[in-house]
């Protein structure tokens, strides 16, 4: 008998433990009828309804007569799985074009309601909230820049595992994430590790002076604008969604990432002379204004091991002066 369409409702409308229940009762017992495991204490709605689910998987054939019969399982739950992985691969690709349809809709209306499609946060949990929402979301790209504030300081300050997984779109895939993070925030312990995690999971990492304030785009169409480097309790701050703003915000942090300074990722060798990925972080972090405190503190090394490896690499770069350093390394590639 062959197995009947199923109502996707009805594959979930019994508990799997339900249906194991009733699939073992007809393996223990080849003879069992409806009636039987009804008096063996199975409701008769759910031996009905579970009979037709193993049907649909099946995993059971019912004769025109109400026999039941179970066949050998292996292959019938081979093809049941490739069947469910097949539904889900289905629904994963429709998830972005639903997500923009529903994007679509929800403008429309929320150009009727909110023509600014703005809506303010006051408090740094709305902020985190609002973040996290629009990340989860993203389907191709994610920029951000993050000023010395609030938020950034409590993102920075978090666990380190919270920032070794990749941000990936609905398919599993990588997205394109550039971020700047202000100088500033390299005071804060652990700050380096913890970029450099972020760098190895695939947030394309640079640092800058004097980022104005925080902000993370999605995609081109979703934003959120922190302002807690200006207002601690996050007072003024907006999410924003299909609004011009977006794009002018998502240039801003794609021109500053571009005059930014990169981490450095692995060795180089420059004209015969290899540079550690340390002097080049010494380099980096100086070039944006970190301290000598703060460079030594970052790499886990004292303030004098770091002027004698600037010392060191001056020399190397035949510079005068750290500005000249700077230069000649921006020069070089190092930075």
């Amino acid at each position: 008998m062959s197995a009947p369409d199923l109502p996707v409702h009805l594959d979930v409308a019994m508990p799997e433990e339900e249906i194991t229940r009733l699939y073992l009762a007809l393996i223990h017992d080849p003879a069992a009828t409806r009636e039987s495991l009804v008096a063996a204490g199975i409701s008769a709605a759910q031996v009905d309804l579970g009979l037709q689910i193993l049907t649909h998987r099946g995993l059971a054939e019912v004769d025109d007569d109400g026999a039941i019969s179970i066949p050998p399982p292996e292959g019938a739950l081979a093809a049941y799985t490739a069947e469910v992985e097949r539904q889900l691969r289905r629904v994963r690709a429709s998830a972005p074009q639903l997500g923009l349809i529903h994007r679509r809709v929800r403008a429309l209306e929320d150009a009727r309601t909110n023509p600014l499609r703005a809506s303010t946060l006051d408090s740094l949990a709305e902020i985190r909230s609002a973040s996290i929402a629009v990340v989860a979301g993203a389907e191709r790209s994610i920029l951000a820049m993050r000023a010395y504030g609030e938020r950034s300081i409590q993102l920075l300050t978090s666990p380190l595992v919270d920032h070794d997984s990749p941000t990936l779109d609905s398919a599993g895939q990588p997205l394109r994430y550039l971020a700047v993070y202000d100088s500033r925030l390299l005071e804060l312990d652990d700050a380096l590790q913890t970029l450099r995690r972020r760098q190895a999971s695939g947030e394309d990492v640079r640092i800058a002076e004097d980022v104005p304030f925080s902000a993370i785009v999605v995609d081109g169409l979703q934003a959120v604008v922190d302002l807690t480097n200006i207002e601690p309790s996050g007072a003024g701050s907006v999410s924003l969604w299909d609004s011009p703003l977006i794009t002018g915000i998502g240039n801003l942090v794609e021109r500053l990432h571009a005059r930014s300074l990169p981490l450095p990722a692995v060795d180089l060798d420059v004209d015969g002379e290899l540079y550690s990925q340390r002097d080049q972080t010494i380099l980096t972090l100086l070039a944006a204004g970190a301290s000598d405190a703060n460079v030594a503190r970052q790499l886990g090394v004292s303030v004098r091991t770091v002027e004698r490896r600037v010392r060191v690499v001056m020399e190397r770069l035949g510079a005068q002066s750290r500005l000249q350093a700077g230069v000649e390394a921006v020069r070089r590639g190092l930075v």
